[in-house]
C-alpha cells in the first residue's frame, strides 16, 4: 500500500511538473514566486531549544517515579512469563495461580500505562504549549526573513518515505535553534 501511495504521489508530481512546463509556454498571468523549501527536525527542539529542554527535564524528573514503577512491573511480568514458559515442575494448581497472577498483572500494567501516558500528555501540553506557540511564530518570522516558502518536518518525511532526497543545506534546524535561543535566552543557572 505504501508503495502504491508513493507511486501515486510521484505521478501527481510528474503531472504537475508537466503542467508547469506547459504553462511556462503560455503568457503568465503574474509573477510566480520561486519556491524555497526547508526541513526542520522538530524532535530536536526538545533538547536544543533552551526553554523546552528545561520543561522536558522538569517533566522527566516529575515522572521518574512512575517510570521506575512501570519498569518494575515489566520486570515482574517478564519473570512470571519466563517461569510459566520454562518451568515444568509447577503443579497444575501452581501454574493456574501463576497464570492468573500474570494475567491480572498485565491488566494492571496496561491500565497504569494508559493512565500514565494520559497524565504525561496532559502535563507536557501544560508545560510546553505556550513555548511551542511562541516557537511557531518565531519560525514563521524566520522563514519570512530567509525567503522560505515551505517547511517540512524531517522525521515525518523520513517515516513516510515520500521524499527521496533532500540536500543537507535544506535542513534549517541548527540555524533556527541558534537564532531562537539567541532571541530567547535562558537565565543563567544559580550556583
Amino acid at each position: 500500500m505504501r508503495h502504491i501511495t508513493r507511486i501515486f504521489l510521484l505521478a501527481i508530481l510528474a503531472i504537475g511538473g508537466s503542467s508547469a512546463a506547459l504553462a511556462q509556454g503560455a503568457a503568465p498571468a503574474g509573477s510566480v514566486p520561486k519556491m524555497k523549501i526547508a526541513i526542520v527536525d522538530i524532535l530536536a527542539f526538545r533538547e536544543q531549544i533552551g526553554e523546552l529542554k528545561v520543561r522536558y527535564d522538569k517533566l522527566q524528573t516529575e515522572f521518574a517515579t512512575v517510570y521506575r514503577e512501570m519498569e518494575s512491573m515489566q520486570g515482574t511480568l517478564a519473570a512470571q512469563e519466563k517461569t510459566l514458559n520454562e518451568n515444568t515442575t509447577l503443579t497444575p494448581q501452581q501454574a493456574a495461580k501463576l497464570q492468573n497472577d500474570f494475567e491480572a498483572g498485565k491488566r494492571e500494567y496496561q491500565r497504569k500505562l494508559e493512565d500514565a501516558q494520559e497524565m504525561v500528555r496532559r502535563r507536557e501540553k501544560e508545560e510546553t504549549e505556550a513555548i511551542y506557540e511562541k516557537l511557531s511564530k518565531f519560525l514563521e518570522q524566520y522563514c519570512i526573513g530567509k525567503g522560505i516558502t515551505s517547511v517540512y518536518d524531517a522525521r515525518r518525511l523520513q517515516e513516510t518515505g515520500v521524499v527521496v532526497y533532500v540536500a543537507g543545506q535544506a535542513n534549517i534546524t541548527e540555524d533556527l535553534v541558534k537564532e531562537y535561543n539567541k532571541a530567547n535566552p535562558m537565565p543563567a543557572a544559580k550556583p
